[in-house]
């Protein structure tokens, strides 16, 4: 059986430790179901076809800093990401892109992106458009359903083709499919109630004011997340 691939996309550390963490447990991985490559160290560009399917993490770099302003890492995570999705597009290869994942494959797909529609580190419900209820990957799943959020840039223009599967009050594009198999969330159904608490710890005064701490802590730890995203995604491209 082929193994995922999972591309880190964000710098070493205890957000993608948990990260990870997380992923694996909800999507039900061992040791040899999925393959984590860190973007920002000298590997090779991965094969596809070694893989059943794509996993591209969060990140906290910004894709639409001005370029003297990204640090070595960032740009060497962008260039080889650049190149992989490239490759995922152009073979609707099934792919899952969280946040920063979403948003390159946006950008590589010719659409654009946005600083209009910030979200604070929050749980934010989440509604499944018309399309997103009929989407194979959705097909079940609560119209609407609380997930965790937390973001400075998302989804301008949609990619000529895509499909908007969910949005939100404050985020048009909360979910999106390219082509058939190709999806991403700027939503992170991936993170469980101990990840939003590291994330939370780690992120103050970038994605919340330092002073609001207890209270994005305690709207994060009442909320009722759904991570079936994750599970659905993994059930369906195993192979």
């Amino acid at each position: 059986m082929k193994p995922f691939l999972f591309l880190v996309a964000r710098p070493g550390g205890v957000v993608a430790d948990s990260e990870l963490a997380d992923l694996r447990n909800f999507g039900g991985l061992g040791d040899d179901d999925l393959v984590s490559i860190r973007l920002e160290q000298p590997v090779p560009v991965p094969d596809l076809e070694d893989f059943c399917a794509v996993i591209i993490s969060g990140s906290p770099y910004n894709l639409m800093s001005a370029p003297e302003a990204k640090p070595p890492a960032q740009v060497k995570t962008e260039e080889v990401l650049a190149r992989v999705c490239d490759e995922i597009l152009e073979k609707d290869f099934p792919t899952l892109g969280l946040c920063y994942g979403l948003q390159m494959l946006t950008l590589r797909a010719g659409g654009s992106l946005t600083r209009d529609y910030p979200e604070r580190i929050s749980a934010p419900y989440i509604e499944l458009t018309d399309e997103g209820k009929s989407d194979p990957l959705l097909e079940g799943m609560p119209a609407i359903f609380q997930a965790y959020s937390g973001h400075g840039e998302s989804v301008g223009q949609v990619p000529e083709g895509a499909r908007i599967l969910a949005s939100s009050d404050l985020v048009p594009v909360q979910m999106m499919r390219i082509g058939q198999h190709v999806y991403g969330t700027q939503f992170h159904p991936e993170v469980s109630r101990e990840g939003i608490q590291i994330r939370i710890d780690a992120y103050g005064g970038a994605y919340f004011a330092t002073d609001q701490r207890e209270q994005v802590l305690d709207e994060c730890l009442s909320a009722y997340t759904d991570n079936t995203i994750i599970s659905r995604f993994i059930d369906t491209y195993r192979s």
